[in-house]
């Protein structure tokens, strides 16, 4: 086990930055989702949204 280990090492940071960026995706999702949210209580109450949460859901 410590040979294959020592063979293959630098497998580590490739699978280190996968599963950052696959972090970092599911924390963009989660923020647009509750954005989304809350823009469809806007919506639902009659009210205009604010611009900055407009511009935070277009910002893509």
């Amino acid at each position: 086990m410590e040979d294959l280990f020592s063979s293959f090492w630098w497998l580590v940071f490739p699978t280190s930055w996968i599963v950052i960026g696959a972090w970092r995706n599911w924390l963009s999702y989660c923020a647009d989702r509750d954005a989304a949210d809350v823009l469809r209580t806007f919506a639902s109450n009659g009210r205009e949204p604010p611009a900055e949460l407009i511009a935070r859901l277009g910002r893509r």
